[in-house]
């Protein structure tokens, strides 16, 4: 067992509040993702409140690495292990490459700033994932692989990570989920059924204990290295997840020393919000479970959002990192304003695939000319509308397709279904949120969020009719898997048609 540090040793927090907005819980403030370069000059440092981007097999979506590199500056990346495992973990290609996963996927330096490595958010499962036919057990995470659902054992999965980490990764531990998979009774998934009314009693138990079995497992593992991020479970209430986060709260408040450092075992929490588009809305949070069990009249997550106020104060130097769902930069502003430091950037890939370019922005006036709400971005499909339009997709951005091409040259692009448009939009839409997220801090800094986010809810329209995952590239098989599991309705409508239809 390791000797108490000496007196003088300081604490290296992984995450830093600079500042709080008074009026809302929103907070500025900046993540250091390694503990063994933390405080260092080297060390990479991400700003909050910021995005982390998903990717696809260790890929940004329609983006190739070389061109990543070259144009697109991501915060952080989300990678998960069921996107690269086989039916046998330990033998999968990433397994015997003996590569960290940075390597292994060809995560490179911005020319920008080449010294500087992406931090990569590493999980078991994707940020949102797709339900499986198969519970969790203590030792075993159900996940969804090419050879379709598997068990992944747990040492495997602790084995993997050892291998594939490198300092700038930070581990997100694995959660233990409800099953959101109606019986196969032939009634329309979206309507309502037992399965999605509450997590019942014994279910949150299990998950409670599961969760603080793995969770602790992480920190022992991996906390004197790298930051750990650990679940807030959904839709189980305080008193039920009191074991759970006090069992968290010993090992953050403990100290493991390393090369005369201090290490805190938890850096963040995974806030697990009801807010994912496969968590259908006839789901009801267990606060309207049944009367008969006492201990759950109180949830953690009484609507679909979390309280921070009812978490234990020792949660309130860490960083929240939200993986649920968003629609568009009003929910995002949403998240900031409950409190999230980081949030999912699954809406900027999804928004790209449905031809949207963004055009909002923060700051200038809050109305338009005529006193109305205009869309967060223009869709590209309307190529009648922008074949002679010879201005760049949003004025005054510096993004690279913004400076070489216009619109009329991505609208047709489009048309001709070419991969290149999915590309430059995606290059912009990423620059645009970058912006977007640099100007919330700067507000947060200068106490005016609650100014700039009434004036953005004045001016832009919520969410641009059309912004739906497909109607652009081909989608991947776990794309139409995941939207049936909700909805009977594919993702991109079939190219063929029944011969009578056709006029």
């Amino acid at each position: 067992m390791a000797s108490a540090p000496p007196s003088s040793v300081v604490p290296l927090p992984a995450f830093r509040i600079l500042h709080s907005q008074g009026h809302t819980l929103a907070r500025l403030g900046s993540f250091s993702p390694s503990a063994v370069s933390r405080g260092k000059s080297n060390a990479s440092v991400i700003p909050t409140p910021n995005f982390i981007l998903p990717t696809s097999r260790g890929t940004i979506p329609h983006i190739t690495p070389d061109n990543a590199r070259k144009h697109v500056a991501v915060p952080a990346v989300f990678v998960c292990l069921e996107d690269f495992v086989d039916r046998n973990a330990l033998k999968s290609p990433i397994a015997q490459s003996n590569r960290t996963i940075r390597d292994y996927i060809s995560l490179l330096p911005p020319l920008s700033n080449p010294a500087h490595q992406i931090p990569i958010f590493l999980s078991s499962r994707r940020s949102c994932p797709v339900p499986t036919s198969q519970p969790n057990s203590d030792n075993t995470i159900s996940i969804v692989t090419n050879d379709g659902f598997r068990q992944l054992p747990i040492s495997d999965y602790f084995t993997l990570v050892s291998q594939l980490k490198d300092e700038e990764t930070v581990i997100v531990a694995p959660v233990d989920l409800p099953l959101l998979i109606p019986p196969s009774n032939g009634r329309d998934m979206t309507s309502p059924s037992k399965p999605w009314k509450h997590i019942g009693g014994n279910r949150a138990r299990k998950m409670v204990t599961r969760n603080e079995l793995w969770s602790v497992s992480t920190l022992k593992n991996f906390a004197t290295q790298n930051a750990v991020i650990v679940p807030l479970l959904p839709g189980i209430s305080v008193a039920e997840q009191g074991p759970y986060l006090d069992s968290i709260l010993n090992v953050k408040e403990s100290t493991r020393v390393s090369d005369g450092h201090i290490r805190r075992g938890i850096d963040g929490l995974n806030v697990l919000e009801l807010t994912s588009p496969f968590i259908p809305e006839s789901y009801e949070p267990v606060e309207n479970g049944p009367a008969s069990d006492p201990a759950r009249d109180v949830s953690l997550t009484s609507a679909r959002t979390v309280d921070f106020g009812k978490l234990p104060s020792g949660f309130n130097d860490v960083v929240r990192l939200n993986l649920g769902y968003q629609n568009g930069p009003h929910d995002v502003i949403a998240a900031v304003e409950r409190g999230h430091d980081f949030v999912c950037g699954d809406w900027i890939t999804t928004t790209t695939d449905a031809g949207i370019a963004f055009t909002f922005e923060i700051g200038g006036n809050s109305m338009t000319e005529n006193g109305k709400k205009v869309d967060i971005g223009i869709s590209l499909w309307e190529v009648e509308l922008y074949a002679a339009d010879l201005s760049a997709l949003s004025e005054g951005c510096e993004c690279y397709t913004c400076k070489n091409h216009h619109r009329a040259y991505v609208a047709h692009l489009l048309a001709a279904k070419e991969m290149l448009s999915w590309t430059l939009l995606q290059i912009h839409n990423i620059h645009m949120v970058n912006r977007f997220m640099s100007a919330i801090r700067d507000a947060i800094k200068h106490d005016k969020f609650v100014e700039i986010a009434a004036d953005f809810r004045k001016k832009y329209i919520p969410q641009m009719e059309g912004v739906t995952p497909g109607g652009g590239p081909r989608v991947r098989g776990y794309q139409v898997k995941l939207a049936g599991s909700m909805t009977n309705k594919k993702l991109n409508e079939s190219p063929f048609q029944n011969f009578s239809n056709v006029d």
